[in-house]
Protein backbone atom coordinates (compact mmCIF):
# COMPACT_ATOMS: atom_id res chain seq x y z
CA UNK A 1 0.00 0.00 0.00
CA UNK A 2 1.72 3.43 -1.14
CA UNK A 3 1.67 6.11 1.78
CA UNK A 4 -0.42 9.18 1.25
CA UNK A 5 0.27 12.44 2.93
CA UNK A 6 -3.43 13.49 3.41
CA UNK A 7 -3.54 10.75 6.08
CA UNK A 8 -4.00 11.13 9.67
CA UNK A 9 -3.18 10.22 13.14
CA UNK A 10 -5.41 9.83 15.41
CA UNK A 11 -5.62 11.96 18.56
CA UNK A 12 -4.99 10.43 21.97
CA UNK A 13 -8.65 10.93 22.34
CA UNK A 14 -9.98 9.60 19.76
CA UNK A 15 -7.93 6.47 20.41
CA UNK A 16 -9.16 5.86 23.75
CA UNK A 17 -12.67 5.96 22.00
CA UNK A 18 -12.04 3.31 19.56
CA UNK A 19 -10.13 1.30 21.91
CA UNK A 20 -13.03 1.40 24.88
CA UNK A 21 -15.85 1.21 22.49
CA UNK A 22 -14.23 -2.49 21.25
CA UNK A 23 -13.70 -3.15 24.52
CA UNK A 24 -16.75 -2.29 25.43
CA UNK A 25 -18.78 -4.29 22.81
CA UNK A 26 -16.87 -7.18 23.55
CA UNK A 27 -17.42 -7.09 26.96
CA UNK A 28 -20.74 -6.47 27.17
CA UNK A 29 -21.60 -9.30 24.63
CA UNK A 30 -19.74 -12.23 26.36
CA UNK A 31 -20.31 -11.42 30.08
CA UNK A 32 -24.16 -9.85 29.51
CA UNK A 33 -25.10 -12.15 26.43
CA UNK A 34 -22.76 -14.96 26.65
CA UNK A 35 -21.36 -14.48 22.94
CA UNK A 36 -18.46 -16.08 21.82
CA UNK A 37 -15.59 -13.81 21.75
CA UNK A 38 -14.92 -14.48 17.99
CA UNK A 39 -18.44 -13.24 16.98
CA UNK A 40 -17.72 -9.95 19.14
CA UNK A 41 -14.01 -9.36 17.94
CA UNK A 42 -15.71 -9.52 14.27
CA UNK A 43 -18.25 -6.83 15.23
CA UNK A 44 -15.78 -5.12 15.98
CA UNK A 45 -14.90 -4.56 12.53
CA UNK A 46 -17.98 -2.03 12.21
CA UNK A 47 -16.31 0.45 14.81
CA UNK A 48 -12.38 -0.18 13.75
CA UNK A 49 -13.26 0.58 9.70
CA UNK A 50 -15.21 3.66 10.20
CA UNK A 51 -12.69 4.88 12.57
CA UNK A 52 -10.36 4.33 10.25
CA UNK A 53 -11.83 5.96 7.41
CA UNK A 54 -12.37 9.12 9.55
CA UNK A 55 -8.57 9.38 9.26
CA UNK A 56 -8.73 9.23 5.59
CA UNK A 57 -8.32 5.82 4.67
CA UNK A 58 -10.34 4.36 2.00
CA UNK A 59 -12.30 0.67 2.48
CA UNK A 60 -9.95 -0.88 0.28
CA UNK A 61 -6.93 0.39 1.54
CA UNK A 62 -8.36 -0.59 4.89
CA UNK A 63 -9.04 -4.51 3.86
CA UNK A 64 -5.28 -4.52 2.06
CA UNK A 65 -3.89 -3.77 5.53
CA UNK A 66 -5.97 -6.32 7.39
CA UNK A 67 -4.67 -8.97 4.63
CA UNK A 68 -1.43 -8.02 4.56
CA UNK A 69 -1.23 -8.85 8.54
CA UNK A 70 -4.08 -11.35 8.53
CA UNK A 71 -1.16 -13.53 6.55
CA UNK A 72 0.98 -13.50 9.71
CA UNK A 73 -1.82 -16.41 11.14
CA UNK A 74 -1.20 -18.83 8.54
CA UNK A 75 1.67 -20.71 11.03
CA UNK A 76 -0.02 -20.72 13.98
CA UNK A 77 -3.36 -21.33 12.63
CA UNK A 78 -1.77 -24.66 10.72
CA UNK A 79 -0.71 -25.53 14.12
CA UNK A 80 -3.67 -25.26 15.71
CA UNK A 81 -5.71 -27.45 13.10
CA UNK A 82 -2.68 -29.72 13.10
CA UNK A 83 -3.54 -30.45 16.65
CA UNK A 84 -6.91 -30.71 16.41
CA UNK A 85 -5.87 -33.83 14.49
CA UNK A 86 -3.59 -34.98 16.74
CA UNK A 87 -6.28 -35.07 19.76
CA UNK A 88 -8.39 -37.13 18.16
CA UNK A 89 -5.81 -39.49 16.50
CA UNK A 90 -4.17 -39.77 20.03
CA UNK A 91 -7.42 -40.76 21.37
CA UNK A 92 -7.98 -43.05 19.18
CA UNK A 93 -4.51 -44.95 19.52
CA UNK A 94 -5.38 -45.41 22.64
CA UNK A 95 -2.46 -42.42 24.02
CA UNK A 96 -4.84 -40.45 26.17
CA UNK A 97 -6.74 -43.15 27.88
CA UNK A 98 -3.31 -44.69 28.95
CA UNK A 99 -1.98 -41.51 30.28
CA UNK A 100 -5.04 -40.83 32.16
CA UNK A 101 -5.19 -45.24 33.45
CA UNK A 102 -1.59 -44.72 34.69
CA UNK A 103 -2.39 -41.39 36.53
CA UNK A 104 -5.81 -43.08 38.44
CA UNK A 105 -3.79 -46.10 39.10
CA UNK A 106 -1.24 -44.08 41.21
CA UNK A 107 -3.47 -42.80 43.56
CA UNK A 108 -2.84 -43.63 47.36
CA UNK A 109 -4.46 -42.14 50.71
CA UNK A 110 -1.15 -40.24 52.00
CA UNK A 111 0.23 -39.03 48.84
CA UNK A 112 -4.01 -38.23 47.53
CA UNK A 113 -3.35 -34.31 46.46
CA UNK A 114 0.00 -34.41 45.14
CA UNK A 115 -1.23 -37.62 43.59
CA UNK A 116 -4.55 -35.48 42.16
CA UNK A 117 -2.25 -32.53 40.76
CA UNK A 118 -0.28 -35.39 39.22
CA UNK A 119 -3.34 -37.11 37.24
CA UNK A 120 -5.20 -33.41 36.96
CA UNK A 121 -1.51 -32.54 34.84
CA UNK A 122 -1.22 -35.48 32.87
CA UNK A 123 -4.80 -34.97 31.83
CA UNK A 124 -4.78 -31.61 30.73
CA UNK A 125 -1.32 -32.64 28.86
CA UNK A 126 -2.62 -35.28 27.08
CA UNK A 127 -6.18 -33.52 26.37
CA UNK A 128 -5.18 -29.53 26.25
CA UNK A 129 -8.14 -28.78 28.31
CA UNK A 130 -8.31 -27.75 31.92
CA UNK A 131 -12.24 -27.47 31.98
CA UNK A 132 -12.31 -30.79 30.37
CA UNK A 133 -9.89 -32.20 32.94
CA UNK A 134 -11.99 -30.63 35.46
CA UNK A 135 -14.99 -32.05 34.57
CA UNK A 136 -13.70 -35.73 34.20
CA UNK A 137 -10.98 -36.48 36.18
CA UNK A 138 -11.39 -33.55 38.56
CA UNK A 139 -15.85 -34.51 39.68
CA UNK A 140 -13.78 -38.50 40.43
CA UNK A 141 -11.37 -36.98 42.51
CA UNK A 142 -13.61 -34.44 44.66
CA UNK A 143 -15.84 -37.37 45.14
CA UNK A 144 -12.69 -39.41 46.51
CA UNK A 145 -11.22 -36.49 48.54
CA UNK A 146 -14.68 -36.11 49.92
CA UNK A 147 -14.91 -39.73 51.36
CA UNK A 148 -11.22 -39.25 52.71
CA UNK A 149 -12.13 -36.09 54.98
CA UNK A 150 -9.74 -34.19 53.10
CA UNK A 151 -11.08 -30.43 52.87
CA UNK A 152 -13.38 -29.82 49.76
CA UNK A 153 -11.12 -26.51 49.17
CA UNK A 154 -8.11 -28.10 49.51
CA UNK A 155 -9.14 -31.03 46.95
CA UNK A 156 -10.24 -28.46 44.18
CA UNK A 157 -7.31 -26.35 44.88
CA UNK A 158 -4.69 -29.42 44.25
CA UNK A 159 -7.22 -30.08 40.78
CA UNK A 160 -7.33 -26.33 39.46
CA UNK A 161 -3.58 -26.38 39.90
CA UNK A 162 -2.70 -29.30 38.39
CA UNK A 163 -5.32 -28.92 35.78
CA UNK A 164 -4.08 -25.27 34.61
CA UNK A 165 -0.62 -26.29 34.62
CA UNK A 166 -0.76 -28.92 32.09
CA UNK A 167 -3.05 -26.89 30.09
CA UNK A 168 -0.50 -24.26 30.18
CA UNK A 169 2.22 -26.09 29.13
CA UNK A 170 0.42 -28.74 26.74
CA UNK A 171 0.97 -28.03 22.46
CA UNK A 172 -2.46 -29.08 22.05
CA UNK A 173 -4.34 -26.09 24.50
CA UNK A 174 -6.43 -23.14 22.41
CA UNK A 175 -5.33 -20.74 25.19
CA UNK A 176 -1.57 -21.93 24.36
CA UNK A 177 -1.47 -21.41 20.81
CA UNK A 178 -3.75 -18.12 21.22
CA UNK A 179 -1.00 -16.73 23.38
CA UNK A 180 1.92 -17.78 21.07
CA UNK A 181 -0.14 -16.24 17.86
CA UNK A 182 -0.92 -12.93 19.65
CA UNK A 183 2.75 -12.28 20.86
CA UNK A 184 4.09 -13.63 17.22
CA UNK A 185 6.05 -16.68 18.37
CA UNK A 186 6.26 -20.08 17.85
CA UNK A 187 4.01 -22.49 20.39
CA UNK A 188 6.60 -24.50 21.02
CA UNK A 189 9.45 -21.55 21.64
CA UNK A 190 6.53 -20.38 24.31
CA UNK A 191 5.96 -23.43 26.01
CA UNK A 192 9.88 -24.24 26.08
CA UNK A 193 10.33 -20.62 27.97
CA UNK A 194 7.25 -20.71 30.16
CA UNK A 195 8.56 -24.04 31.57
CA UNK A 196 11.15 -21.65 33.40
CA UNK A 197 8.40 -20.48 35.35
CA UNK A 198 6.20 -22.98 35.57
CA UNK A 199 8.02 -26.13 36.71
CA UNK A 200 9.78 -24.31 39.44
CA UNK A 201 6.59 -23.59 40.82
CA UNK A 202 5.67 -27.15 40.19
CA UNK A 203 7.86 -28.38 41.80
CA UNK A 204 7.23 -25.89 44.84
CA UNK A 205 3.72 -26.99 45.22
CA UNK A 206 4.34 -30.74 44.81
CA UNK A 207 6.38 -30.52 47.91
CA UNK A 208 3.49 -28.27 49.90
CA UNK A 209 0.73 -30.85 48.28
CA UNK A 210 3.02 -33.38 49.55
CA UNK A 211 3.85 -32.37 53.12
CA UNK A 212 -0.04 -31.18 53.85
CA UNK A 213 -1.22 -34.55 52.01
CA UNK A 214 0.83 -36.28 55.38
CA UNK A 215 -1.73 -35.38 57.51
CA UNK A 216 -4.25 -37.37 55.66
CA UNK A 217 -2.50 -40.40 55.22
CA UNK A 218 -4.45 -42.81 57.68
CA UNK A 219 -8.05 -42.07 56.31
CA UNK A 220 -9.12 -44.53 53.46
CA UNK A 221 -10.19 -44.11 49.93
CA UNK A 222 -13.28 -45.22 48.25
CA UNK A 223 -11.78 -46.63 45.20
CA UNK A 224 -15.06 -47.28 43.41
CA UNK A 225 -15.38 -44.30 41.08
CA UNK A 226 -11.17 -44.88 39.80
CA UNK A 227 -11.76 -48.53 38.79
CA UNK A 228 -15.20 -47.93 37.56
CA UNK A 229 -13.39 -45.17 35.09
CA UNK A 230 -10.48 -47.49 34.61
CA UNK A 231 -11.95 -50.79 33.92
CA UNK A 232 -14.33 -48.50 30.91
CA UNK A 233 -10.81 -47.62 30.04
CA UNK A 234 -9.39 -50.89 29.68
CA UNK A 235 -12.17 -52.46 28.25
CA UNK A 236 -12.52 -49.99 25.14
CA UNK A 237 -9.15 -49.44 24.40
CA UNK A 238 -5.48 -51.52 24.67
CA UNK A 239 -3.26 -50.14 27.61
CA UNK A 240 -0.06 -49.87 27.37
CA UNK A 241 3.51 -48.84 25.81
CA UNK A 242 2.44 -48.73 22.50
CA UNK A 243 -0.20 -46.29 23.13
CA UNK A 244 2.19 -43.71 24.31
CA UNK A 245 4.64 -44.00 21.16
CA UNK A 246 2.77 -41.35 19.62
CA UNK A 247 4.21 -39.11 22.28
CA UNK A 248 7.76 -40.43 21.98
CA UNK A 249 7.54 -39.59 18.37
CA UNK A 250 6.57 -36.00 19.16
CA UNK A 251 9.46 -35.54 21.46
CA UNK A 252 11.51 -36.65 19.49
CA UNK A 253 11.05 -34.67 16.32
CA UNK A 254 10.80 -31.15 18.37
CA UNK A 255 14.29 -31.90 20.25
CA UNK A 256 15.59 -32.51 16.74
CA UNK A 257 14.17 -29.18 15.93
CA UNK A 258 12.01 -30.34 13.17
CA UNK A 259 9.29 -27.67 12.57
CA UNK A 260 6.28 -27.67 14.98
CA UNK A 261 3.39 -28.45 12.19
CA UNK A 262 5.32 -31.50 11.13
CA UNK A 263 6.07 -32.51 13.82
CA UNK A 264 2.66 -32.61 15.22
CA UNK A 265 1.17 -33.85 12.13
CA UNK A 266 3.71 -37.18 11.82
CA UNK A 267 2.90 -37.60 15.28
CA UNK A 268 -0.78 -37.79 14.35
CA UNK A 269 -0.12 -39.75 11.77
CA UNK A 270 1.67 -41.97 13.85
CA UNK A 271 -1.89 -42.50 15.92
CA UNK A 272 -3.82 -42.95 13.45
CA UNK A 273 -1.22 -45.94 12.17
CA UNK A 274 -1.63 -47.20 15.78
CA UNK A 275 -5.34 -47.37 15.91
CA UNK A 276 -6.14 -48.57 12.80
CA UNK A 277 -3.46 -51.67 13.54
CA UNK A 278 -4.15 -51.83 17.67
CA UNK A 279 -7.33 -50.58 17.70
CA UNK A 280 -8.85 -52.27 14.50
CA UNK A 281 -10.19 -48.77 13.56
CA UNK A 282 -10.94 -48.07 9.73
CA UNK A 283 -9.13 -46.01 7.81
CA UNK A 284 -12.35 -43.84 7.03
CA UNK A 285 -13.15 -43.67 10.46
CA UNK A 286 -9.75 -42.50 11.24
CA UNK A 287 -9.98 -39.90 8.49
CA UNK A 288 -13.81 -38.87 10.19
CA UNK A 289 -12.10 -38.65 13.46
CA UNK A 290 -9.37 -35.75 12.14
CA UNK A 291 -11.70 -33.93 10.60
CA UNK A 292 -14.71 -34.35 13.26
CA UNK A 293 -12.80 -35.70 16.37
CA UNK A 294 -13.16 -38.99 18.15
CA UNK A 295 -16.52 -40.18 19.04
CA UNK A 296 -17.37 -42.97 21.83
CA UNK A 297 -19.90 -44.27 23.75
CA UNK A 298 -18.14 -46.08 26.67
CA UNK A 299 -21.73 -45.79 28.90
CA UNK A 300 -20.03 -43.60 31.48
CA UNK A 301 -20.47 -40.10 31.34
CA UNK A 302 -17.47 -38.76 33.06
CA UNK A 303 -15.12 -40.81 30.09
CA UNK A 304 -17.41 -39.94 27.08
CA UNK A 305 -16.74 -35.98 28.42
CA UNK A 306 -12.83 -37.22 28.45
CA UNK A 307 -12.61 -38.86 25.24
CA UNK A 308 -15.39 -37.27 22.95
CA UNK A 309 -12.79 -34.27 21.31
CA UNK A 310 -10.67 -33.71 19.32
CA UNK A 311 -10.43 -32.78 15.19
CA UNK A 312 -10.03 -30.41 12.86
CA UNK A 313 -13.62 -28.23 13.21
CA UNK A 314 -13.11 -28.47 16.90
CA UNK A 315 -10.13 -25.82 16.61
CA UNK A 316 -12.11 -24.01 13.84
CA UNK A 317 -13.72 -20.77 16.12
CA UNK A 318 -9.98 -21.07 17.47
CA UNK A 319 -8.00 -20.50 13.99
CA UNK A 320 -10.89 -17.86 13.24
CA UNK A 321 -10.52 -15.72 16.57
CA UNK A 322 -6.31 -16.10 15.71
CA UNK A 323 -7.36 -14.79 11.94
CA UNK A 324 -9.41 -11.60 13.21
CA UNK A 325 -7.45 -10.44 16.21
CA UNK A 326 -4.51 -10.39 13.61
CA UNK A 327 -6.51 -8.29 11.08
CA UNK A 328 -7.88 -5.98 13.68
CA UNK A 329 -4.91 -5.22 16.26
CA UNK A 330 -3.26 -4.87 12.50
CA UNK A 331 -5.34 -2.17 11.39
CA UNK A 332 -5.30 -0.26 14.66
CA UNK A 333 -1.72 -0.30 14.44
CA UNK A 334 -1.15 0.54 11.41
CA UNK A 335 -3.01 3.28 11.44
CA UNK A 336 -1.97 4.42 14.35
CA UNK A 337 -4.71 3.84 17.22
CA UNK A 338 -1.64 1.44 18.66
CA UNK A 339 0.90 3.65 18.77
CA UNK A 340 -0.90 6.63 19.93
CA UNK A 341 -2.40 4.83 22.81
CA UNK A 342 1.31 3.39 24.00
CA UNK A 343 2.87 6.88 23.74
CA UNK A 344 1.89 7.84 27.41
CA UNK A 345 2.28 4.42 28.78
CA UNK A 346 5.76 4.34 27.33
CA UNK A 347 7.18 7.61 28.45
CA UNK A 348 5.94 6.82 32.19
CA UNK A 349 7.29 3.21 31.50
CA UNK A 350 10.37 4.95 30.59
CA UNK A 351 13.92 2.61 30.52
CA UNK A 352 12.47 0.67 33.48
CA UNK A 353 11.25 -3.42 33.18
CA UNK A 354 10.15 -2.85 36.62
CA UNK A 355 8.02 -0.98 35.40
CA UNK A 356 6.83 -2.86 32.24
CA UNK A 357 6.55 -6.18 34.07
CA UNK A 358 4.21 -4.21 36.68
CA UNK A 359 2.13 -2.28 33.36
CA UNK A 360 1.48 -6.39 32.24
CA UNK A 361 0.71 -7.71 35.55
CA UNK A 362 -1.77 -4.79 36.20
CA UNK A 363 -3.04 -4.90 32.59
CA UNK A 364 -3.80 -9.09 32.53
CA UNK A 365 -5.51 -8.77 36.10
CA UNK A 366 -7.74 -5.49 34.95
CA UNK A 367 -8.58 -7.59 31.58
CA UNK A 368 -9.62 -10.69 33.54
CA UNK A 369 -11.51 -8.69 35.87
CA UNK A 370 -13.40 -6.37 33.60
CA UNK A 371 -14.39 -8.91 30.67
CA UNK A 372 -14.42 -12.54 33.20
CA UNK A 373 -12.51 -14.25 30.18
CA UNK A 374 -8.78 -14.84 30.13
CA UNK A 375 -8.96 -15.54 26.09
CA UNK A 376 -9.93 -11.80 26.05
CA UNK A 377 -7.18 -10.97 28.50
CA UNK A 378 -4.87 -12.18 26.01
CA UNK A 379 -5.95 -10.94 22.90
CA UNK A 380 -5.96 -7.20 24.35
CA UNK A 381 -2.74 -7.60 26.58
CA UNK A 382 -0.43 -9.22 23.90
CA UNK A 383 -1.78 -6.54 21.33
CA UNK A 384 -1.32 -3.29 23.76
CA UNK A 385 1.93 -4.98 25.10
CA UNK A 386 3.87 -6.40 22.41
CA UNK A 387 5.72 -3.30 21.00
CA UNK A 388 6.42 -2.23 24.34
CA UNK A 389 8.12 -5.00 24.47
CA UNK A 390 9.97 -4.06 21.42
CA UNK A 391 11.23 -1.07 22.54
CA UNK A 392 12.55 -3.04 25.38
CA UNK A 393 14.52 -5.38 23.00
CA UNK A 394 12.48 -8.18 24.76
CA UNK A 395 11.75 -11.26 22.73
CA UNK A 396 7.91 -11.90 22.53
CA UNK A 397 8.08 -15.27 24.31
CA UNK A 398 8.97 -13.29 27.25
CA UNK A 399 5.32 -11.72 27.22
CA UNK A 400 3.30 -14.37 25.60
CA UNK A 401 5.05 -16.09 29.44
CA UNK A 402 3.72 -13.60 31.41
CA UNK A 403 0.30 -13.37 29.95
CA UNK A 404 -0.36 -17.00 30.17
CA UNK A 405 0.74 -16.78 33.68
CA UNK A 406 -1.18 -14.17 34.89
CA UNK A 407 -4.10 -14.42 32.31
CA UNK A 408 -4.21 -18.06 32.79
CA UNK A 409 -3.73 -19.00 35.68
CA UNK A 410 -5.04 -15.56 37.19
CA UNK A 411 -8.67 -16.44 35.98
CA UNK A 412 -9.37 -18.84 38.94
CA UNK A 413 -8.00 -16.21 41.37
CA UNK A 414 -10.68 -14.44 40.40
CA UNK A 415 -14.79 -14.84 41.78
CA UNK A 416 -16.47 -13.38 39.00
CA UNK A 417 -14.27 -14.63 36.70
CA UNK A 418 -15.83 -17.74 34.11
CA UNK A 419 -12.97 -19.27 35.10
CA UNK A 420 -13.32 -19.55 38.70
CA UNK A 421 -17.55 -19.92 38.02
CA UNK A 422 -16.81 -22.87 36.53
CA UNK A 423 -14.18 -24.58 38.70
CA UNK A 424 -17.18 -23.75 41.31
CA UNK A 425 -19.94 -24.89 39.64
CA UNK A 426 -18.15 -28.06 38.36
CA UNK A 427 -16.59 -29.36 41.76
CA UNK A 428 -19.24 -28.29 43.94
CA UNK A 429 -17.04 -25.61 45.94
CA UNK A 430 -17.59 -21.90 46.96
CA UNK A 431 -14.62 -20.18 44.83
CA UNK A 432 -13.47 -18.36 47.90
CA UNK A 433 -12.71 -22.33 49.46
CA UNK A 434 -10.14 -23.13 46.80
CA UNK A 435 -8.43 -19.75 45.98
CA UNK A 436 -5.92 -20.16 48.67
CA UNK A 437 -4.98 -23.41 47.88
CA UNK A 438 -4.78 -23.18 44.58
CA UNK A 439 -0.74 -23.32 44.87
CA UNK A 440 0.61 -23.07 41.50
CA UNK A 441 -1.65 -19.97 40.81
CA UNK A 442 0.23 -17.73 43.28
CA UNK A 443 3.72 -19.16 43.22
CA UNK A 444 3.90 -18.93 39.62
CA UNK A 445 2.81 -15.22 39.40
CA UNK A 446 5.44 -14.48 42.24
CA UNK A 447 8.42 -16.60 40.39
CA UNK A 448 7.00 -14.58 36.90
CA UNK A 449 7.57 -10.93 38.69
CA UNK A 450 10.64 -12.16 40.11
CA UNK A 451 12.22 -12.93 36.33
CA UNK A 452 10.85 -9.71 34.76
CA UNK A 453 12.14 -7.17 38.07
CA UNK A 454 15.58 -9.13 37.98
CA UNK A 455 15.61 -10.03 33.78
CA UNK A 456 16.68 -13.83 34.86
CA UNK A 457 15.48 -15.27 32.29
CA UNK A 458 14.30 -12.59 29.81
CA UNK A 459 15.34 -13.11 26.25
CA UNK A 460 16.59 -10.15 24.29
CA UNK A 461 17.42 -9.39 20.85
CA UNK A 462 21.08 -9.25 20.00
CA UNK A 463 21.94 -6.26 17.83
CA UNK A 464 21.97 -8.08 14.80
CA UNK A 465 18.66 -9.23 15.66
CA UNK A 466 17.32 -5.92 16.22
CA UNK A 467 18.79 -4.06 12.42
CA UNK A 468 17.11 -7.60 10.90
CA UNK A 469 14.06 -6.68 12.26
CA UNK A 470 13.97 -3.23 11.14
CA UNK A 471 14.75 -3.88 8.15
CA UNK A 472 12.05 -6.20 7.65
CA UNK A 473 9.33 -3.56 9.19
CA UNK A 474 10.89 -1.28 6.82
CA UNK A 475 10.48 -3.24 3.81
CA UNK A 476 6.60 -3.74 5.02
Amino acid sequence: MSKNIEKRKPTFQFAVLVMVAIISLTTVGMVVFKASITTMFLLSWLIVVPAAMKLGYTNSEIEEMGFDVGKGAFQSNIIVLSVGVLIATWIAAGTIPTIVYSGLAIITPKYFLVTTVVVCSLTSIATGTSWGTLGTSGIALMSIGTSMGVPAGLTAGAIISGAFFGDKISPLSDSTNLSAAVCKTDVITHIKHMTLSAVPAYIICVVLYTVIGFKYANNTIDYNQINQVMEVLKANFNIGFVSIIPIIFLLILLLLQKPSIVSILVSGVAGAIIAFFQEGESISKLLNYMLNGFSIDTGLEYTDKLLNRGGIMSMAETVLLVFIVFVIAGILQKTGFLEVLLQPMLSKIGKSRTKLIGTTFISSYLANAFSSSMMFTSVFVGTIMEPLYKEFNLKPENLSRIIQDTATLGAPLIPWNSNAIFCSQTLGVSSFEFIPYCFLNWITHLITFIYGVTGFTMKTYTEEEVVMMREVEDAI
